[in-house]
Parts: C-alpha cells; sequence; structure tokens
C-alpha cells in the first residue's frame, strides 16, 4: 500500500502540472475554433499538426521512452551515474540523427507529390493548404520527439514538475500567435493567418527543450552527444526498438490513417461532389470539417485522459520495472492492479460525463465566432461517442507499461497489428451511413482499444503467471460501473429542470457556465458518493492527503 500511495502521490503531482497543461491546450482549441471554426483551413492544419505528432508516439513516448526508461533504470541501479550518463549521450545522437534524416525524407516526399499530382485546379488550392503546412512543421518533430527522450529522463530521476509543465511553453505561443500575431499580420485572412500559428509550433518545440535543459542539470544528469553503435547496452535498446516501435508505429499510423481516409473522403467546399471509383462516381460521404470535429472531440476526451491516467501510467512506469527489475511479482502484480483500477475508475467518471453533456460541454467551450451551433451539434455526437470508450482508453495505457515493465515488447505489436485491419474496416464502412458519418472514427477507436485491453490483460495473465483480474478486482470494477450508472440517472433526472431555470439568467456565456459547471459538478459528485457508499477504495486513495 505505501508503494501504491507513493505512485498515486506522484501521480497527482505530474496530474496538478498536467492540469495547468491542458487547461492552456484547452484555451489554444478554444481560440483555435473561434479563429478557424470546422472548414478545410482547420482539417489542413490538423492534419499538419498530427504528422509530427504520428513521430512523437512513435520515437518519443511510444518507443524510445518504453525502451530507454528500463534501460536507463537498469543501468542507474545497477552501474551508476556516470555509466546512465553515457548512455543518454549515445541515445540522444541516436535519436537525433534517426529523425533529421527523417525529415529530409519525408520533404522529399512532400515536394514530390506537390510536383507530379495532377493539375486539377478544382484540388489545388486545398492541396497545396496541406502540404505546405506538413512541411513548415515537420521539423517539430525532432524536438518533440528530443523533449519526450529527455523528459522521461527526469521522471527517472524523480523529477516530474518541469517535464509536465513543457507543453505549456507551446500552448502559450500558440495562443499568442492565434489571438494577436496572426490577425494582426494578416487580418481577415484566415488561410494566411494559420502559417502564422505553424511557425509559432516550431518557435515552441525550440524553447521547450532550452527551457528544459537547465531543469535536467539542477538533477545532476550531464547531457552530451556521442554516436556509439558498438556499445552493448545501446545495441541492446536497438533491437528492443525495432518491435516497440513496430508496435507503437501500428498504434500510430492508425490514428494517421483514420486522418487520411477522413480528408480523402470529405468533400471541401467549391470542388465537385463526388468522386471516381472503378469507373463510378461516388458521391464524398464526408463534408469538410469532418477531421476539425474529430479533432475537437478528440481534445476533449484527451483532457482527463492526460490529467488523471497519462499522469498516473508517467508515475507508475518506473516504479512497475523496479519490481520486475527485483522479480517481487506479488508488488508488480499488485501495483498494477491497483493502477489498473484507478485509470478504469477515472476513465468511467470522464466517460459518464461526455456521454450525458457532449452540447453543454461543445457549447460552453467552442460555440462563439466562426465555429456555429451546427457545429456543437456535430461534434457533440462525436464526443458521446468517444465517452463510451474513455474508461478502455484509460485502461490500455496501464497494460501497454505493464508489458514494457516486463520487457514484452513484441506482444503489444501483435495486438496492434491484429486489430489494425480491424479499426480501418469499421471506419470505411460506418462512414457510410447517415446517422452516424464522422462519428465512425469514434466508434472503432472504442472497440479496438477495448479488445486491446481485454487481450492485453488475458496475455499478461499468461506470461507473467500472476492474476491482474482477482475477485476483489471484479468486484471494484463492478462498482464502479453501478455507481456510473446512478450517474447517468441523476443527470438523466436533473437535465430537464435546467433549461426553463437558465433562461432567466441573463447573459449567454454565465447561462451557459452555469449550466455545465452546475452539470458535471452534480454528476461528479454523484459518482463520488455512489462510489464511496459501494466501499470503493480508489476515492480514499485519490482523496488522501500527502503525507509530508
Amino acid at each position: 500500500m505505501s508503494a501504491n500511495r507513493s505512485v498515486v502521490s506522484s501521480a497527482k503531482l505530474i496530474a496538478v502540472c498536467t492540469l495547468v497543461s491542458r487547461i492552456t491546450g484547452l484555451a489554444r482549441d478554444i481560440l483555435l475554433a473561434q479563429a478557424f471554426g470546422i472548414g478545410w483551413v482547420q482539417d489542413a492544419f490538423s492534419y499538419a499538426f498530427q504528422v509530427p505528432n504520428l513521430f512523437r508516439r512513435l520515437f518519443g513516448e511510444g518507443a524510445m521512452a518504453p525502451v530507454f526508461v528500463p534501460t536507463f533504470t537498469k543501468t542507474l541501479e545497477n552501474e551508476g551515474r556516470a555509466a546512465a550518463w553515457r548512455l543518454l549521450a549515445r541515445t540522444l545522437a541516436l535519436m537525433t540523427l534517426a529523425l533529421a534524416g527523417m525529415i529530409v525524407v519525408i520533404w522529399v516526399v512532400i515536394a514530390g507529390v506537390w510536383w507530379l499530382a495532377p493539375a486539377d485546379p478544382e484540388k489545388a488550392a486545398p492541396r497545396a493548404l496541406l502540404l505546405s503546412l506538413t512541411a513548415v512543421m515537420l521539423p517539430f518533430m525532432l524536438t518533440i520527439c528530443l523533449l519526450a527522450l529527455l523528459s522521461a529522463i527526469l521522471n527517472c530521476v524523480g523529477s516530474f514538475v518541469p517535464a509536465a509543465l513543457t507543453p505549456v511553453l507551446l500552448n502559450l505561443l500558440m495562443i499568442g500567435s492565434i489571438a494577436w500575431l496572426a490577425p494582426r499580420l494578416y487580418p481577415g485572412q484566415p488561410r494566411a493567418q494559420v502559417y502564422v500559428v505553424a511557425w509559432s509550433v516550431l518557435a515552441a518545440g525550440v524553447l521547450q527543450l532550452v527551457v528544459i535543459v537547465p531543469a535536467l542539470r539542477a538533477n545532476g544528469v550531464t547531457l552530451g552527444f556521442r554516436f556509439d553503435l558498438a556499445d552493448p547496452t545501446v545495441r541492446h535498446m536497438l533491437r528492443l526498438l525495432v518491435p516497440v516501435a513496430l508496435g507503437q508505429g501500428v498504434l500510430a499510423f492508425g490514428v494517421f490513417l483514420d486522418a487520411q481516409v477522413c480528408t480523402m473522403l470529405s468533400h471541401v467546399h467549391d470542388t465537385a461532389g463526388s468522386f471516381t471509383l472503378f469507373g463510378w462516381s461516388v458521391r464524398y460521404p464526408l463534408q469538410e470539417g469532418a477531421l476539425s470535429a474529430i479533432t475537437y472531440a478528440q481534445r476533449l476526451y484527451q483532457f482527463p485522459l492526460g490529467v488523471l491516467v497519462i499522469s498516473l501510467a508517467t508515475a507508475a512506469l518506473p516504479a512497475f520495472v523496479r519490481h520486475a527489475t527485483r522479480k517481487d511479482w506479488p508488488a508488480w502484480s499488485a501495483e498494477v492492479r491497483q493502477s489498473l483500477r484507478l485509470a478504469v475508475f477515472e476513465g468511467l467518471l470522464a466517460g459518464v460525463m461526455m456521454i450525458m453533456l457532449p452540447q453543454a460541454i461543445t457549447r460552453l467551450l467552442f460555440e462563439r465566432g466562426h465555429f456555429t451551433a451546427a457545429d456543437t451539434i456535430r461534434v457533440s455526437f462525436v464526443v458521446a461517442c468517444y465517452g463510451f470508450g474513455l474508461w478502455a482508453f484509460c485502461a490500455q495505457h496501464i497494460v501497454l507499461r505493464a508489458f514494457y515493465s516486463v520487457a514484452d515488447v513484441r506482444t503489444p505489436l501483435m495486438i496492434s497489428a491484429g486489430l489494425l485491419p480491424l479499426n480501418v474496416v469499421l471506419n470505411v464502412v460506418l462512414v457510410w451511413f447517415e446517422g452516424v458519418r464522422e462519428a465512425a472514427f469514434a466508434i472503432s477507436s472504442c472497440v479496438t482499444a477495448t479488445l486491446s485491453v481485454v487481450l492485453g490483460l488475458i496475455i499478461l495473465r499468461r506470461r507473467s503467471g500472476t492474476s491482474l483480474m482477482d475477485r476483489d478486482t471484479w468486484l471494484g470494477l463492478g462498482k464502479m460501473v453501478a455507481a456510473a450508472a446512478i450517474t447517468v440517472l441523476v443527470l438523466a433526472a436533473i437535465q430537464p429542470w435546467v433549461a426553463p431555470w437558465l433562461s432567466r439568467i441573463p447573459g449567454k456565456l454565465l447561462s451557459r457556465a452555469i449550466e455545465t459547471l452546475g452539470l458535471l459538478g452534480l454528476g461528479t459528485g454523484a459518482f463520488l458518493a455512489a462510489a464511496w457508499l459501494l466501499r470503493l477504495h480508489e476515492v480514499r486513495l485519490l482523496l488522501a492527503r500527502r503525507k509530508r
């Protein structure tokens, strides 16, 4: 229990810092919605921003950090700090050179697509905006991947705050560019303003690295840059890196493939409403803004996911690794089980809010400027669909780190590769249904995340020889579902009485804030009260005061 509380205490600290980051990120997204609304400009920016984030998931948080953290932790414990700093210098050199080469290759591909694409006047402008924004923001993948690696180092030496706060810099620079610099340079020209926002992303990436270096030195970390493939530890990491990168590549590429399919099947305003497929004329199933609607909905479910569960998983991974290194499997099993229960608890709470209050949340945050009431309805439906799978998204982070802590990197690859075709099929089929459209991408993500968690837990039990789903865990999960059901009933009973009362409140923003925050507070209170009455110890664990 003391180890559990240590992880939870670290997770709370990270969560506070991440909350600041997510709040500024939410402010950034609110301004983006106000400036660009739901349309092709925002679609193109969302697509271009996903390219560097694809590599962040692949080589930063996704592959290099899970491979490097266990190796670095073992080196630090068994060989001392000098050996650990040498390993860091060689890893930094390897990552920098590899990513720089990839940037050059992708720039060449973009140039080839630009010049070799058919000269279709209708599609030239949309294609040019998409490709040029992607080219501008591509170097951000180098800085963001290096930042992920250096943040992992800080976590390993017990410093969580600086790494958790660096995203605030990105958000603040983007906020400044959206709200002040872009309108000042190009008033009334959204297609020109979006390039200013893109350049601010690059500037923020450099600033993040500049800021985190003093934090590393303050914690005794010695930085260096040395390319050496002969080092046996580096060679061991490379052997692990390939399957992990492939596994995360499947996950990350799945997200990017969703954006690719969505963009290809979206009709852009002032262009032909159909495309030719095997000689048949087929109408586009999606309208421009589909990728924007999905992106805004993802931001809303990623807010609680980042604040609560990723903070928990970040704090839990070093603890998982320590128990696995010492082969203390009862302690490892208890640590993973507790983290999994906390993740599901938090995911169910946030998921119920998204299912029951999607329009109220979307309307309060985004409906202003170029973001209309019709856009609110469009985005809120996708938000509600994501809410059904939020518990699985949360649990997935814990299951993945459980695999990485026991140096099993191939199993997540197999699970991801096996589920990717199902995800693509669901997307391609469901987008054609009138009542689904862009929500297809949310539904498919929920289905595949659920299957990934179930399969991962089954395989973990067989591989580790320990049961992560014992009787108490099943009973606890049942109580969590009961608490969620009670919360649904409470919100369903209260909502009809809210609208008439809100009509008496002057001011649109004030009435929306009271509606959304009031219902969120009542729903959260109902969930926590039900969990307390059902004797779920997650409530006491999360609300317990941190002992000094």
